[in-house]
């Protein structure tokens, strides 16, 4: 017979607090002490690396990921615009040293 076991879902807060116990106590006590596995305390423990972190500092880290994700694709795109007026730049340049040849030599 098997027994399901239902999902726990642990508020930011209450993860905080489980992390700071173990700094306190041990992991190993902390992870038997709350019944939780390695895998999920050390997600908690990558997510909240910097003590102290709240949902809206995970939020502005997010929001600062995405604007930093913005801000390359923007430079790219202006470096590919530079690269092509470069390139028509020399094209131009080469029609006029051309050009010059051409009518310099009456």
């Amino acid at each position: 017979m098997h027994i399901a076991m239902t999902r726990r879902r642990f508020s930011d807060e209450q993860k905080l607090e489980i992390l700071q116990e173990a700094e306190k106590i041990g992991v190993t006590a902390v992870l038997r002490l709350h019944s939780l596995s390695y895998s999920v305390f050390a997600k908690w423990r990558e997510k909240f690396r910097n003590p102290g972190t709240t949902k809206q500092e995970a939020a502005l880290s997010n929001k600062a990921r995405s604007e930093l994700k913005q801000f390359i694709e923007e430079n790219a795109r202006l470096k590919k615009i530079i690269a092509d007026q470069a390139l028509e730049l020399e094209r131009k340049d080469e029609e006029l040293k051309k050009s010059i040849s051409l009518y310099g030599k009456r």
